[in-house]
């Protein structure tokens, strides 16, 4: 009910504009105080909102939560003695997502002086036009999430247009669970170079290109940018291209770099691949665009390429003035280098900084061993989930910002042993929890991730089997029980949807959705009885019946590996799939093997070490980080850091070979903490170099250093 949560405050926007797609406002409150009073703000909203008091920053949120609850946060003022004024900025998004839901905008805020309400919205604050300054008529960052930022300022902020408040529909509340991110400022980043670049019209544009297709700056050619194509379609919201004031996705292609090129570009490089809001101290001499482009990897050609993961990572500040400017993103996003040019214009970079965005839960030091390249790779992971734990359990802080299941079975293990807690999964697991259904989803489908809107029908079936692990260790780390039983139901409807595809045998064939093994060949190999995919369900029966005291699924998944074990095992290794022929027989002798299908079978029970030794034995000689440049089975696909590397540290360590494990870890894993700081999605770096997950590598090191044995090489 409101007053658990606000005494007076009404939730507000500007008359007429609930809906309206990339809406700003800025929302303002003066009040008294006298300096050491108990001053709170307790506010929420629809996207996210960034505060200030007195012209200094706060705080950023609120905490995301599932569609028609909105997390309320309560922030303490640090007023100084007679008059403060308090700004709120908040964002009106009203388009689909990963990071944030397609929900009508407003705001709810009052400010409390001990339980005495000082100003409240819809009685005491007042509301100003922000798209004054940010354009409106702008390209998605990506695919995966909101508005790239652009706008048009001066020095000091204008006055604004005064706006007229509507009250908004009541909605409900739920707490924010977690505390407010870490807001340090990252100033290690240096100027390294000087760059130049040429801008090119028709760069950004291949004559004989589909829309929305562009080449990235370093000079490689893009990919065909979703965010802009797909618009339109399937319910997937955002401008038109011919409606857009600022197609990021082409203007981002078109500064080439050149050595010859008229646009002087310095590049910037910090300790790490840090995660927050770039934020730049600026003399312009001459008024034109300041482009601000990041990336956690320098290109080898020199410069960023902020269109590496189908993505638009870069702001466009358009200084119409001379003077000194103080800028900063209102979005998130991870770099460890950035190029800022001036495009029409002139002047200087004072300074460039980060603000973190970043979850104060890790606890620190929990590493103290003497292996200063296992401690290196601990705090990789550690940064990688701090970035990625601010408050849902997210994937990545530059393409997607989601909160995917799969993923969060292996970044909750981390996330307990990191933490000391169990506050961000509980809120991960609310949230899915309270989740209505998707009406672009079959019924019983979980989302892929959440809290996000799939309108294009997206979701993966594998991740719902990962989530039913997961209940069940959450249940074995203490977990609220409330929340496993407002689950129960969830768990059974997707039981009861995934069963609509089991086949003569009692396996499941010819799933609907993107059926996911893990990034490798693997995936190819799904046609049409996917067996890593059945053992992982075997296993999600298992941890079904255990939550929920159901024993007859504990029956059925016995049966399940039966017949995977008599269809899937040639022998030597586990196939991967089994083929429905023309005249409805099933072939099961298909030659396609994947490595992460070996570790399915050891980690999902269908296989020991003592029951197969000798493929235990060749996945512990053979396989691993230098299979590949050995030339060992080539007809065996090699495994992925997503799941495949991680299932086969954990099965090392779970069979007594800690110190080979230890080992691997630094063959995949070290080079990535020596490159950026932070641990990547694939073996290489080819996609997000800061993976939430990745942060299960912390975990398994912290989990054999607990042991207090020491690495022998």
């Amino acid at each position: 009910m409101n007053d658990l949560y606000f005494q007076s405050a009404l939730p507000v926007w500007g008359a007429g504009r609930r809906f309206r797609m990339n809406d700003f406002i800025l929302f303002t409150a003066d009040f008294s105080a006298q300096k050491g009073q108990n001053v709170s703000l307790v506010l929420t909203a629809s996207t996210y909102f960034r505060v200030k008091l007195n012209g200094c920053f706060v705080a950023h949120g609120p905490a995301r939560g599932p569609k028609g609850f909105f997390r309320v946060e309560n922030l303490p003022l640090a007023c100084r003695s007679g008059k403060n004024q308090l700004e709120i900025e908040v964002s009106g998004a009203n388009i689909n997502s990963f990071d944030y839901l397609d929900q009508p905008s407003f705001l709810q805020a009052e400010i409390k002086i001990g339980d005495t309400v000082a100003a409240a919205t819809g009685k005491d604050f007042r509301a100003f036009d922000l798209t004054q300054e940010r354009i409106v008529k702008v390209s998605r960052l990506s695919y995966q999430r909101l508005f790239f930022e652009a706008y048009r300022v001066t020095p000091k902020r204008g006055e604004l247009p005064e706006l007229e408040i509507e009250v908004t529909p009541d909605v409900s509340y739920l707490p924010a669970r977690v505390p407010q991110a870490e807001y340090a400022i990252d100033r290690s980043y240096r100027k390294i170079k000087t760059l130049r670049r040429s801008y090119r019209k028709d760069a950004g544009l291949r004559p004989d290109a589909a829309p929305g297709t562009a080449f990235g700056v370093s000079g490689t050619q893009g990919v065909q940018n979703r965010a802009l194509t797909l618009v339109g379609k399937n319910g997937f919201k955002g401008y038109h291209q011919e409606e857009l004031d600022v197609n990021a996705f082409l203007e981002l292609g078109r500064y080439v770099r050149d050595d010859k090129g008229e646009i002087v570009s310095t590049l910037f490089a910090g300790n790490i691949n840090n995660t927050g809001f770039v934020q730049l101290r600026v003399n312009c001499t001459k008024p034109g665009r300041l482009v601000v482009m990041f990336s956690e990897l320098e290109e080898p050609s020199g410069g960023v390429d902020p269109l590496r993961l189908e993505t638009t990572c870069a702001v466009f500040w358009d200084l119409l003035t001379q003077g000194y400017y103080d800028l900063e993103a209102i979005e998130p996003n991870a770099f460890k280098y950035a190029e800022v040019f001036f495009d029409g214009g002139e002047g200087e970079v004072c300074d460039l900084a980060l603000r973190e965005y970043k979850s104060p839960l890790v606890q620190k030091n929990l590493f103290t061993g003497n292996d200063a390249e296992l401690k290196a790779i601990f705090d990789a992971g550690c940064e990688s989930f701090a970035a990625n734990a601010v408050d849902v359990l997210t994937d990545c802080p530059t393409r997607e910002r989601g909160g995917y299941i799969g993923d969060s079975f292996f970044t909750a293990r981390a996330a307990h042993l990191l933490t000391g807690n169990l506050l961000l999964e509980t809120l991960f697991l609310e949230n899915y929890a309270l989740a209505a259904a998707d009406p672009g989803l079959p019924r019983g489908a979980f989302p892929m991730e959440y809290p996000g809107d799939h309108p294009t029908g997206e979701f993966i079936p594998n991740w719902g089997m990962w989530l039913l692990l997961e209940l069940a260790e959450y249940r074995e780390r203490g977990g609220e029980q409330k929340i496993l039983d407002a689950m129960r139901g969830k768990v059974f409807d997707f039981i009861g949807f995934m069963d609509k595809f089991l086949n003569e045998d009692g396996l499941l064939e010819k799933l609907p959705g993107w059926v996911f093994v893990e990034w490798s060949l693997a995936n190819t190999f799904t046609q049409d009885v996917n067996y890593p995919t059945n053992m992982l369900y075997a296993a999600a029966l298992d941890a079904a019946a255990q939550v929920y005291g159901e024993p007859s699924l504990h029956w059925r998944a016995g049966e399940m590996r039966k017949k995977i074990l008599a269809q899937s095992w040639d022998g030597h290794f586990f196939r991967d799939h089994a083929v429905r022929q023309k005249d409805g027989t099933l072939r099961v002798d298909c030659g396609d093997k994947s490595e992460i299908c070996q570790y399915f079978a050891f980690f999902h029970h269908l296989a020991t070490p003592e029951k197969f030794p000798g493929l235990w034995h060749t996945l512990v000689a053979d396989f691993g980080p230098r299979r590949k440049a050995e030339g060992l089975y080539p007809d065996v696909a090699s495994a992925n850091a997503i799941m495949g590397n991680y299932l086969r540290l954990e099965l090392l360590a779970t069979y007594g070979l800690q110190e080979q494990m230890l080992r691997e870890i630094k063959d995949y894993f070290l080079p990535m903490a020596q490159t950026t700081g932070t641990l990547w999605e694939h073996n290489d770096s080819r996609a997000s170099c800061c993976h939430g997950i990745s942060s299960f590598i912390s975990y398994l090191i912290l989990q054999y250093h607990s042991s207090k044995k020491e690495l022998s090489r």
